[in-house]
C-alpha cells in the first residue's frame, strides 16, 4: 500500500508542475557566430548589439528557456543585460529575469534550418535577429529581404571552448581532393626501336638507326 502511496504522490507533483508551468528553466552558456557577418554578437556597455568580435576570447551570452512553450531569453552576463527588441532595433536593456520575462519583446522563439539557428520574437514571426556583412543590424522585417540576405539570420552556437579556425581547417582536410591524373602510356608507333649496327636479314643488309639518330 505505501509503494502505491510514493507512487501516486509523485505522479501527482508532476501533473502540478506542469498545469502550473513550474518548468526548469534550462541554461547554455553560448557565443552566436553569424553565417553573414563571420563574426560574434557582442553587447556593448551602453546596450549597442553589433556582430563584432572575430576572435576565440569573445564573451559568452546566456540562452535560458521560460515556460512549457520553451521561450527564450538571451542574456549578456558581462554587461548584465537582456537582449530585446524597440521599435527599431536589438539593444541591451538592464532588465532583472523576474522583469525580462514580462517584457513581450525579450522572449523569443528558435528555429532550426540547415543546421544553423535563428532566433525570432514570440509575438512577431517576421523580426529576427540578423546582421549584415559589416557586422551592422538588419532592421527590416525577414519577409522583405532577398533570398540572398536570409543567411544573414542564421547563427552557429558554439561552447566556449569551440575554436573557429581549427573548425575550418577540419572541414577543409574532410573536403574530398581531385585524384591525380595519371600519364598515359605512349603509343606504341612512337617507341623508338633500339640502337643497333647492320644487321644480316635473309641475306640482305638491314641498317638500323644508330644512337645518333641517321
Amino acid at each position: 500500500m505505501l509503494p502505491q502511496l510514493a507512487v501516486s504522490a509523485k505522479i501527482l507533483c508532476l501533473l502540478m508542475v506542469v498545469i502550473c508551468g513550474a518548468v526548469p528553466s534550462m541554461v547554455r552558456s553560448v557565443r552566436l557566430y553569424n553565417q553573414c557577418s563571420h563574426m560574434y554578437v557582442n553587447v556593448f556597455p551602453n546596450g549597442t548589439v553589433m556582430a563584432r568580435s572575430d576572435g576565440n576570447d569573445h564573451p559568452n551570452l546566456t540562452i535560458s528557456t521560460r515556460g512549457v512553450n520553451l521561450e527564450l531569453l538571451i542574456h549578456s552576463p558581462v554587461q548584465d543585460m537582456y537582449l530585446c527588441f524597440n521599435r527599431s532595433k536589438l539593444v541591451g536593456r538592464r532588465l532583472s529575469r523576474f522583469q525580462a520575462e514580462r517584457q513581450s519583446n525579450c522572449l523569443f522563439k528558435e528555429e532550426f534550418v540547415d543546421g544553423y539557428s535563428s532566433f525570432h520574437l514570440v509575438k512577431n514571426d517576421d523580426r529576427y535577429i540578423g546582421f549584415n556583412r559589416r557586422g551592422l543590424q538588419l532592421r527590416r522585417l525577414k519577409s522583405r529581404l532577398s533570398q540572398r540576405s536570409q543567411n544573414c539570420f542564421a547563427f552557429m552556437k558554439e561552447n566556449q571552448d569551440f575554436d573557429i579556425s581549427r573548425h575550418n581547417h577540419m572541414v577543409a582536410a574532410d573536403r574530398p581532393r581531385h585524384p591525380q591524373r595519371r600519364l598515359r602510356p605512349p603509343p606504341q608507333n612512337s617507341i623508338k626501336p633500339p640502337c643497333h649496327g647492320v644487321r644480316h636479314h635473309h641475306g640482305r643488309h638491314q641498317r638500323r638507326r644508330n644512337c645518333e639518330g641517321t
